[in-house]
């Protein structure tokens, strides 16, 4: 009979692996400076808030 088998441990690990490594080779970059744009505009909102304060 046909016995079924689920895919291994190891086999899940490294994919995982391997998806996180070229995710953050694709989306690193982009992600960077999007996230130094946004600190920026907190930090200037705060000024604005706390000075109009």
């Amino acid at each position: 009979m046909f016995r079924r088998r689920f895919l291994s441990f190891p086999l899940v690990i490294g994919a995982a692996v391997i998806g996180v490594v070229s995710g953050k080779a694709i989306f690193g970059p982009p992600l960077d400076e999007y996230w130094k744009k946004k600190q920026q505009e907190d930090a200037a909102a705060k000024e604005t808030d706390a000075n109009s304060s």
